[in-house]
């Protein structure tokens, strides 16, 4: 089974540093990157060791991640259809809820840039 746990992914516990994130994922991708491994999956694993280390090496997205296992868990402990229809439910509020927040973050990143060359160029017509 493939694993999807960006944490495996890389080889690193839950509490890794980003040091620590950094470092597995540098050698991973020296074993793995496909100029030099001419394995039929490297280009598949490269893509997993990329994301992983997307996610993980960015403080939001990885709180973001960390808090959807969390919900997974908590959500994977019931097998009825009752509950199955509510973990989809959840699932979907959940990434729904994730894709909001990163698209508010970026918004605000956005905005604020604009804010300070507006300043910028305030102070630059005040010279």
């Amino acid at each position: 089974m493939v694993s999807l746990d960006h944490y495996q992914v890389l080889g690193v516990p839950n509490d890794a540093s980003t040091r620590e994130i950094t470092s597995a994922y540098r050698k991973l991708a020296l074993k793995y990157h496909p100029d030099r491994n001419k394995s039929p999956h490297a280009n598949e694993m490269m893509l997993r060791i990329n994301t992983a280390y997307g996610i993980l090496s960015d403080p939001l997205k990885r709180e973001q991640y960390d808090y959807s296992i969390r919900v997974l868990k908590v959500v994977g402990r019931e097998d009825s259809p009752k509950s199955t229809r509510e973990k989809k439910g959840l699932m979907r509020l959940l990434s729904f809820v994730v894709k909001t927040g990163i698209i508010v973050v970026l918004f605000l990143y956005k905005a604020s840039k604009a804010i300070v060359r507006l300043i910028i160029d305030r102070i630059d017509n005040l010279k």
